[in-house]
């Protein structure tokens, strides 16, 4: 049975953990989180939820290259966003998704909507993610997971990065586990954000051995958690940008804390569950 005190363990959580376990404690036992996402999240997540909005139906290409439309998306989502900056990333975010639904106009898949929480009960602890979308190849019907990617390049390491994954394979196996079938693999659709855009396409069959290795890694996440095992790692940097908790390992105080962070908000989306015998 699914307990609601049960630890909710997701990519996001089980990463940070594995990187610096310190900075999981600012974020998910603290809660702090910076006051302010970067411009290139903002897109992201603006290009996702257009994309989403899409595959319901709710906004069709005429609406997506509307920017009135997609600058209501953006005030929705970021209340506090100055003017100029928000009609930025709608501009920028409709030119993509336009550009995106041109290039892959006569898909050859059944797409279904997704943005739907996952959750399967593990016994000790429950996993959790978002998955974008997935679809149904015409030919065959097989299933397969569907990823967007929103990228300033494109090369092996990244790629790779993506086919060998912890994400992936967590994402799989919630996948799996809803649809009670075997997935196929994953189908990453990238939105290169160049000058002029470029869309790509990465397919890679599920990995089994990929998930097996998830399903320990998780769980031994899991009971470090539960033993307090907490530290900071000397990984205050990745790609040239350096931690944004790294102010408070160097000193915490609740100036600091006022300065650059803000308590996480709950949100409650209602999710998909499921218990694994």
């Amino acid at each position: 049975m699914q307990s609601d005190n049960k630890l909710k363990l997701s990519f996001t959580k089980v990463s940070t953990f594995l990187n610096c376990r310190q900075k999981y404690a600012w974020e998910y036992i603290e809660n702090l989180t910076t006051k302010d996402k970067s411009r290139a999240l903002k897109i992201g997540d603006i290009v996702h939820q257009l994309l989403h909005l899409y595959l319901l139906k709710e906004l069709d290409l005429e609406a997506i290259q509307d920017l009135n439309k997609v600058l209501d998306v953006v005030k929705a989502s970021y209340t506090t966003e100055d003017d100029l900056l928000a009609l930025e990333i709608a501009s920028e975010s409709s030119i993509l998704v336009s550009g995106y639904l041109h290039e892959f106009a006569n898909d050859p898949l059944d797409l279904l909507p997704g943005e739907t929480i996952l959750e399967t009960d593990m016994g000790d602890y429950i996993l959790t993610g978002r998955v974008d979308a997935w679809a149904r190849s015409n030919d065959d019907q097989k299933l397969w997971r569907i990823e967007y990617k929103t990228t300033a390049k494109t090369d092996s390491h990244y790629l790779q990065g993506l086919k060998s994954g912890l994400q992936g394979a967590i994402y799989d196996f919630l996948s799996e586990t809803l649809f009670k079938e075997e997935l196929a693999g994953t189908i990453y659709n990238l939105i290169v954000k160049t000058k002029i855009p470029k869309y790509q396409r990465a397919f890679t069959r599920c990995n089994r051995s990929a998930i097996e290795r998830m399903l320990k890694t998780v769980d031994g996440v899991y009971r470090d958690i539960q033993r307090n095992d907490l530290y900071p790692s000397s990984k205050c940097y990745s790609y040239a940008s350096e931690c944004p908790y790294k102010v408070l390992c160097e000193f915490d105080s609740p100036g600091t804390r006022e300065a650059f962070f803000t308590r996480r908000k709950e949100v409650h989306i209602e999710p998909i569950v499921d218990s694994v015998d």
